[in-house]
């Protein structure tokens, strides 16, 4: 499984994503599920969740039709970011479902988090489906989580508001990660972490974070100090000193 997040700050976008893609107690294999195009008027970013293979074969198809000259649909080619995640969304269909196999009883579908900026357009933030739908987060709440999202979800909640900072965000993407690593084995470090500054069309910071580096180690480990200095100011309750 994985953990993949997408935020859209008022003055950027923060995505990260974990890179283990099968745990047991002797088989874990390590791949990475964030792909960025950073070239011209444009910066997207995507990440992934699902069956390995078809996100594998999207991103492939999606080099590959780079690299073609012959006029079709790629990255490049495609006008506004509705394109970009009906582009994604084919290549998911298509890529689900190879011949010979029964998609009715077998479910290779992966589903996708693609989010950048297009000179003169504004940031973008989407969700597509293994079906090849997609749609955009609530303006309430300006972020889109896949894969193992019950344990990292609620910092979310409480912290990412339309008015976030890029900066915040980034913050609270990697407590969010932190949150997952800690309660869910099949989630695992390295982390792909991006940030996008709005209107820059670039990718402002790009890494590959272990738990060791100062970038992740600091936040967490202050975050978590802090949940225990909180805990311990809590108010006992009153039948907790009548056995004294």
């Amino acid at each position: 499984m994985t953990y993949c997040i997408g935020i859209k700050a008022q003055d950027g976008l923060v995505f990260a994503s974990d890179s283990r893609t099968n745990a047991g107690l002797d088989n874990v294999n390590i791949y990475s599920k964030m792909f960025t195009y950073d070239v011209g008027d444009r910066t997207i970013i995507i990440v992934t969740s699902g069956n390995l293979g078809t996100s594998q074969a999207v991103y492939k198809s999606i080099q590959n039709d780079l690299k073609n000259s012959t006029g079709i649909m790629n990255l490049n080619t495609c006008e506004n970011f509705d394109q970009i995640a009906s582009y994604i969304g084919s290549l998911n269909i298509e890529h689900s479902a190879p011949k010979g196999i029964n998609t009715d009883t077998v479910l290779l579908g992966s589903t996708f988090v693609i989010g950048g900026q297009i000179k003169g357009q504004p940031m973008e933030l989407y969700l597509v489906y293994p079906q090849g739908n997609y749609i955009r987060p609530a303006d309430s709440k300006p972020y889109l989580v896949i894969g193992e999202v019950k344990y990292g979800k609620p910092i979310l909640d409480r912290v990412i508001k339309p008015e976030v900072t890029v900066g915040d965000a980034s913050r609270c993407a990697l407590i969010s990660m932190d949150s997952t690593l800690k309660s869910d084995l099949t989630v695992g470090p390295p982390i792909d972490f991006t940030v996008y500054r709005k209107d820059q069309y670039k990718i402002a910071s790009q890494k590959c974070l272990n738990l060791t580096d100062d970038e992740y180690s600091k936040v967490c480990n202050q975050w978590s100090n802090g949940i225990f200095k909180i805990f311990d100011s809590f108010p006992r309750f009153e039948w907790e000193d009548k056995n004294k």
